[in-house]
Protein backbone atom coordinates (compact mmCIF):
# COMPACT_ATOMS: atom_id res chain seq x y z
CA UNK A 1 0.00 0.00 0.00
CA UNK A 2 1.00 3.41 -0.64
CA UNK A 3 0.69 6.25 1.58
CA UNK A 4 0.00 9.82 0.21
CA UNK A 5 0.24 12.73 2.89
CA UNK A 6 0.55 16.50 2.53
CA UNK A 7 -1.07 19.34 3.62
CA UNK A 8 -4.44 22.09 2.78
CA UNK A 9 -6.01 24.72 4.22
CA UNK A 10 -7.90 22.66 6.29
CA UNK A 11 -4.79 20.46 7.54
CA UNK A 12 -3.51 16.63 6.91
CA UNK A 13 -4.85 14.83 3.84
CA UNK A 14 -4.05 11.38 4.19
CA UNK A 15 -4.61 8.64 1.70
CA UNK A 16 -3.78 5.57 0.21
CA UNK A 17 -3.40 3.90 -3.09
CA UNK A 18 -2.50 0.26 -4.34
CA UNK A 19 0.27 0.79 -7.04
CA UNK A 20 3.10 3.63 -7.82
CA UNK A 21 1.20 4.86 -10.88
CA UNK A 22 -2.01 5.61 -8.77
CA UNK A 23 -0.32 7.07 -5.74
CA UNK A 24 1.65 9.39 -8.18
CA UNK A 25 -1.60 10.16 -9.81
CA UNK A 26 -3.03 11.51 -6.77
CA UNK A 27 0.02 13.12 -5.95
CA UNK A 28 0.03 15.44 -8.76
CA UNK A 29 -3.82 16.17 -8.14
CA UNK A 30 -3.07 17.54 -4.61
CA UNK A 31 -0.39 19.61 -5.79
CA UNK A 32 -2.28 20.98 -8.39
CA UNK A 33 -5.33 21.76 -6.07
CA UNK A 34 -2.97 23.82 -3.89
CA UNK A 35 -1.65 21.04 -1.71
CA UNK A 36 1.74 21.58 -0.06
CA UNK A 37 4.52 19.43 1.32
CA UNK A 38 2.61 16.20 -0.33
CA UNK A 39 4.86 12.91 0.00
CA UNK A 40 4.51 9.84 -1.28
CA UNK A 41 5.70 6.47 1.32
CA UNK A 42 5.74 3.04 -0.51
CA UNK A 43 5.40 -0.01 1.29
CA UNK A 44 9.40 -0.39 1.76
CA UNK A 45 9.95 2.99 3.36
CA UNK A 46 11.16 4.96 0.50
CA UNK A 47 9.70 8.56 0.67
CA UNK A 48 8.86 10.19 -2.53
CA UNK A 49 8.54 13.78 -2.56
CA UNK A 50 8.93 15.73 -5.98
CA UNK A 51 5.51 16.30 -7.84
CA UNK A 52 5.46 19.95 -8.43
CA UNK A 53 7.39 20.15 -11.51
CA UNK A 54 5.46 16.85 -12.58
CA UNK A 55 2.35 18.72 -11.94
CA UNK A 56 3.16 21.71 -14.04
Amino acid sequence: MFEISGFDTAGIVSLKRLSLEAALKKARELVQDGCWDVQIVDPAGRVYTSFEEQAA
